[in-house]
């Protein structure tokens, strides 16, 4: 089952667009990855930044330490930049892929095959959409601990948050209203 997840991400990081990586949106994004990467919280272990085009987006891979990033988080304000990087570098630094295979292997321990997967397909839904949420509310928590440190507050997380206008819950994240709501404790 990892192995299907692993294809299943690297087939939807493959169909994005190619990019320029000389451009300046391209090189800013490397530039707040370095900056996140150099603060005296992080450990010293590398990551990879793989560079795709299209439009907005980015995610922690699950089967290396790295992230997928579009050249069109470069165009973001810094603060949303760097609270973006931050969040799927706290997907890498809580070790959530781990989970998330862990929960699939839970519920599909050999081949993935019709007749492993459909009698599981409900109880496993509802246990990777629960994850899923509390994963992203972790992710939020660890990169606005990040950003904040680096002087930039609540104000940079509602741009960020609501850049794409106000989402609702998905399978695999919580709606926009949910996730700000985190931030007000």
């Amino acid at each position: 089952i990892e192995a299907v997840l692993d294809r299943s991400q690297q087939t939807r990081v493959a169909q994005r667009p190619a990019v320029d990586p000389q451009s300046a949106a391209a090189q800013r994004v490397r530039a707040s990855l370095q900056r996140l990467l150099a603060l005296p919280c992080n450990d010293a272990a590398p990551v990879e930044l793989l560079l795709v085009g299209g439009e907005l987006f980015a995610e922690a891979l699950l089967d290396r330490r790295g992230l997928a990033a579009s050249d069109s988080v470069g165009e973001l304000s810094e603060g949303e930049r760097l609270l973006l990087l931050a969040h799927e570098l706290g997907h890498l630094r809580l070790l959530h892929a781990r989970a998330l295979k862990a929960l699939y292997r839970k519920h599909i321990p050999g081949e993935v095959r019709p007749e492993t997967t459909e009698p599981v397909a409900a109880a496993l839904g509802a246990e990777a959409h629960a994850l899923s949420h509390r994963h992203e509310f972790e992710a939020d928590a660890y990169a606005y601990t990040l950003v904040r440190g680096l002087g930039f507050g609540l104000d940079t997380a509602f741009a960020l948050l609501t850049h794409q206008g106000m989402q609702d819950d998905s399978a695999t994240h919580p709606g926009t209203r949910r996730r700000l709501a985190q931030f007000r404790f």
